[in-house]
């Protein structure tokens, strides 16, 4: 491989940096890593649907999946950008804290959206409750939890952040130079793994413990891949992708199969790089890596190159099926985190936080404990069994439309308890039943949401107290301007004679 600046520095950083200190090497290091609008079907441990040569390369995420352990039922607490990350944050489903879709910079759209203008800094995160138990937190890449100038938004260092370069963010260092430079989003990826082993480095060096978000900004439009990054599909596969496009051109650099792939590939070589970075610094046993999504893959009517794979699920992003929130979840920790497992256990977004506190030791206040969504799921990261079940359902809400084709349209609320997965409207319309069972199962289940059984006379009782279970969730929720196009296929105007 050719030498490049950032290699050649950080070579030598490993080299002076040496091995962990002893008072890192006493705490777990925590890594978040999240990419932005990649679907459940859109890596190879999840079995990427482009079979062959076309297929996605993302062999160092894969790899995470062998030395760790694999889940096939995390979803998101939204299938849009803001209330995912807030979720996560805060171990909340979002609409409690006033955030109901993506967060705009300015007031007035949020007004219009019913948002509010940012998270609430005073209500306790992740990242603030690290850095009050000693540890170096850091945030690089996305933040997208306010950026409006009036009123002006926190920046990340009033959630408790000691180092962050970020976008969609207010009065924080910026990530590169995203309007002028042509080749920005290309970048994001390798600047947001530069800063990362730049803090890791740091931590050791301080004999500190880290906390980090890594969020991505591939795969979320728009994508411009540089010439490099595309020719890691090679010239006969880029013909075969081509052909894939079923686009006239011959121009392989405008597919957008390509562009999309290769985005994602060198976001999974960025990955490789830092997993060979805790190594090089003596830290990768003590540290946990996660990584996810932050909700589906967009829908390609609105973008020429979000061409993301849900895998075998109906929905994308925004859409309460489970395309738009069931994504890909990998933990790595090695020695702690059984290597080369296929879970199945029900896991949120809202997990997170109390989670990753228990498996710190660090203590939560009560009150804010008092609030999580969330459970601590520690031991099913670390048992060699799966988690039996949850002990409270997961709620969805989502007041916006969605592009493209109406079958992805899914009514407005939405409850998963245990097996079960029930949606419907506010005002008990569109009721849809399915039994998603797991994935080992998939054959005995109604996992793709089309043979809705809410009609069933024998689900009758369930489907009565899933309505009540579900509506007494949404009547917490502060209430805000909902779209009207909400309703599926139903509206779709058929042909009738005049």
């Amino acid at each position: 491989m050719d030498a490049t600046p950032h290699t050649l520095l950080l070579a030598l950083v490993f080299i002076w940096a040496g091995p962990a200190q002893i008072g890192a090497a006493e705490k777990t290091n925590f890594i978040h890593l999240m990419m932005d609008d990649w679907g459940f079907g859109d890596l190879g441990a999840y079995g990427s649907p482009r079979g062959g040569a076309t297929r996605v390369k993302t062999p160092n995420i894969d790899r995470m999946a062998k030395e760790g352990k694999l889940f096939t039922d995390y979803h998101s607490v939204s299938p849009v950008c803001s209330p995912s990350r807030a979720g996560i944050m805060t171990g909340r489903f979002p609409g409690s804290l006033g955030i109901h879709s993506a967060l705009a910079s300015n007031n007035q759209t949020n007004l219009e959206r019913g948002n509010v203008n940012f998270m609430d800094p005073n209500v306790l995160s992740v990242t603030k409750l690290f850095q009050e138990n000693g540890y170096l937190v850091g945030h690089f890449g996305k933040w997208h939890l306010g950026s409006t100038v009036h009123p002006p938004a926190p920046s990340p260092r009033e959630y408790g952040i000691d180092s962050s370069v970020t976008f969609d963010s207010f009065n924080d260092t910026q990530l590169g130079n995203r309007f002028e430079d042509e080749f920005w989003s290309a970048k994001t990826s390798t600047m947001i793994i530069d800063l990362a082993i730049e803090m890791i480095t740091n931590a050791t060096r301080q004999g500190k413990p880290f906390y980090m978000n890594l969020w991505f900004h591939i795969s979320h439009a728009g994508l411009n891949p540089t010439f490099e990054q595309k020719t890691v599909y090679g010239a006969t596969v880029q013909k075969q992708v081509s052909a894939v496009c079923r686009t006239p051109s011959t121009n392989e650099t405008t597919c957008p199969y390509l562009i999309y792939w290769a985005s994602q590939s060198d976001a999974d070589q960025q990955i490789g790089r830092l997993l060979e970075a805790l190594k090089a610094m003596g830290v990768d046993n003590s540290t946990m890596v996660a990584f996810t999504t932050d909700n589906g893959p967009e829908e390609s009517s609105g973008y020429f190159n979000a061409v993301g794979s849900a895998g075998p699920f109906r929905g994308r992003k925004r859409s309460l099926y489970e395309g738009g929130h069931r994504l890909p979840f990998i933990v790595r920790w090695p020695g702690k985190v059984p290597a080369g497992r296929v879970d199945h256990s029900i896991l949120s977004g809202a997990d997170w936080m109390p989670t990753v506190a228990s498996l710190a030791g660090l203590d939560i206040p009560a009150e804010t404990r008092a609030t999580f969504d969330g459970e601590d799921m520690s031991s099913t990261f670390t048992s060699l069994s799966e988690h039996t079940g949850r002990k409270t359902p997961l709620f969805w809400e989502w007041r916006k439309t969605m592009s493209g084709p109406c079958w992805h349209r899914a009514p407005r609320l939405a409850v998963r308890n245990e097996t079960w997965k029930f949606l419907m409207n506010p005002d008990g319309t569109s009721k849809e039943l399915y039994l998603l069972g797991m994935m080992k199962t998939a054959a005995e289940t109604q996992l793709y949401e089309v043979d809705n059984v809410a009609t069933s006379p024998e689900y009758t009782s369930l489907v009565a107290s899933l309505s009540d279970m579900l509506l007494k969730w949404w009547n917490t929720l502060p209430k805000g301007p909902v779209d009207e196009d909400l309703n599926g296929c139903q509206n779709f105007p058929f042909p009738t004679e005049t």
